[in-house]
């Protein structure tokens, strides 16, 4: 936004790793050898603040949460947020709830409905007293760097940008001259209010993920936590926030190309709020498993031993030890699987190393059922080509592979689908397709894991994420039995014929069977393009 245009829905940004065109640069980079003189802006030291420097023991939520905690010491409930609108009438409950600190760390921010009325609530939380710490991955926050800068005029407000790009209007000079420090990103996502609860998950702030978008939905997951997982977040958040790689934006983006302000941006926002497709939006997400109810008159939450797994800020640097990474770490609190390992991954690249593991599981007789998204479902198809090049090798080793259905049957879309689509103003044929974003593993009826982290290189080695580990029978046992019932009607199976040909199977309504012997909706041209791809040297940044 380069001037005092109102916020208004944007057309979607790719929302996780490069493009097609971005994967051809980095392969440039490789082959010509174009290297790393520092980009980084100048950095003038900032005040190092800490979350639980503020207390909040006497807050609304504080009042609600600590006889929780005094009842449980030393674990965390939980609280699994499914249904989109309820994800976000939990966000906007919260931000609506909290009496002194938001601390919010995204990936992406957009600006569209959903941005838009998230950062209207913000404003009245900040106009009430509230302390707001905003911290987001600059890769994203081009179009929506104006309006941050009006953002962080407000007094209660302050915004930052995580790992800048230096230039900011020629960002593609930054991937030339500083390429191994921009492909790393902050993928986090974190949402705490008055450091009591902490939302960790997949969905970013953007209307794709809450069921709003007129293009696709994303399928996603978030958790809510309370107790030791919910303070381990808030330090994650305290690292982020005090690292000299995050810029406050007023340092970074120039006042005289943005002609919007403050006072102007919450007008905007007031008026946006007020439209009736908006207040019909929140109309629905209110009504979803009534939230706000639940918070403050009937909570109930799964109490359980949890881990909270990160990665360090000095991933981004190229610097963390082994120890500080999120993979490390979730490899060494996993226990044995003896019986099943479910995975759900919007991006699924495994690596030799990867693949190697997931054959030896189910050569001792674990069921190992992987779910990522087909062709047609994945928004960034170059990963496809790679996470493509091991399906044949994991069938044969008997692990479970089903791709997500990028149109699943009318029957078993969103219940809320043609009541968004007539009230919200959202288009029939938005609602109706689909990508899977959720990051999600269940071991045994032990744990589940629920984070950011898809599993796959980027997320293992470059991009730092966040994540948590229940050890939850309850729910480990809950996520098995979803995927026993519902795969097949979302997703295809691949199986292998009697030739050790690839088949896709999807089960129809009446029940029966259909078989594709080449991959659906994919057109020849598209599956040459995918095994070049393949052949590039560029797994690693998948």
């Amino acid at each position: 936004m380069t001037s005092d245009q109102a916020p208004v829905p944007a057309a979607p940004q790719r929302t996780y790793k490069n493009t097609q065109n971005t994967a051809l640069l980095i392969s440039c980079t490789l082959i010509f050898g174009i290297s790393g003189c520092s980009t980084l802006p100048k950095q003038i030291p900032q005040p190092v603040e800490y979350g639980f420097s503020t207390p909040t023991e006497q807050t609304s939520l504080g009042k609600i949460i600590t006889p929780l905690r005094e009842a449980n010491p030393g674990l965390t409930g939980y609280r699994i947020l499914y249904d989109p609108l309820e994800a976000l009438a939990a966000r906007l409950e919260l931000i609506n709830k909290a009496e002194k600190t938001l601390d919010l760390q995204y990936y992406i921010w957009d600006n569209d409905k959903i941005g838009s009325m998230a950062l209207h609530s913000i404003i009245q939380a900040a106009d009430r007293g509230v302390k707001v710490r905003l911290l987001i991955d600059d890769n994203n926050a081009k179009q929506m760097e104006g309006i941050y800068l009006a953002l962080d005029q407000h007094s209660n407000i302050d915004v930052r940008l995580y790992n800048p790009y230096r230039f900011r209007h020629y960002r593609a000079m930054d991937m030339v001259l500083n390429l191994k420090r921009i492909n790393r990103r902050m993928h986090n996502k974190s949402f705490i209010a008055d450091n009591q609860i902490a939302l960790i998950g997949g969905r970013n702030m953007s209307n794709q993920y809450y069921n709003v978008s007129d293009n696709y939905q994303f399928s996603d997951v978030d958790v809510m936590l309370v107790g030791s997982a919910s303070d381990e977040i808030v330090h994650s958040f305290d690292e982020y926030w005090n690292d000299d790689y995050a810029f406050p934006v007023k340092q970074l983006v120039n006042p005289r190309h943005y002609t919007l302000r403050f006072e102007g941006l919450k007008e905007q926002l007031q008026l946006h709020d007020q439209d009736v497709s908006v207040q019909n939006y929140l109309d629905l997400a209110n009504r979803s498993h009534a939230f706000d109810h639940w918070l403050n008159h009937s909570i109930q939450l799964d109490w359980v031993k949890a881990e909270v797994v990160k990665d360090s800020p000095s991933k981004i640097k190229a610097k963390a030890k082994k120890e500080e990474h999120l993979n490390f770490q979730l490899l060494n609190r996993l226990d044995k699987p003896t019986q099943s390992v479910d995975i759900i991954s919007a991006y699924f690249v495994p690596e030799k190393k990867g693949a190697q593991q997931l054959k030896e599981l189910a050569d001792n007789d674990v069921k190992v059922r992987i779910l990522t998204n087909s062709f047609k479902a994945n928004d960034v198809p170059v990963v496809h080509a790679f996470y493509a090049k091991y399906r044949q090798d994991l069938l044969e080793n008997n692990v479970n592979l089903y791709e997500f259905l990028s149109t699943p049957d009318s029957e078993n879309l969103n219940i809320n689908t043609e009541e968004l689509a007539k009230k919200a103003k959202v288009s029939i044929k938005g609602l109706s397709r689909s990508s899977l974003h959720a990051k999600l593993m269940a071991l045994d009826e032990k744990q589940v894991f629920i984070g950011s982290f898809n599993f796959d290189p980027r997320s293992a080695y470059l991009n730092t994420e966040i994540g948590v580990l229940l050890d939850s029978p309850r729910l480990a046992k809950a996520v098995h039995h979803t995927m026993d019932e519902n795969l097949s009607k979302y997703a295809y199976k691949l199986v292998l014929d009697a030739n050790k040909k690839m088949n896709w199977e999807i089960k129809l309504a009446d029940g029966s069977i259909r078989t594709y012997v080449r991959e659906p909706k994919m057109k020849w041209w598209q599956r040459a393009s995918m095994k070049v791809i393949a052949w590039l040297p560029i797994e690693g940044f998948m």
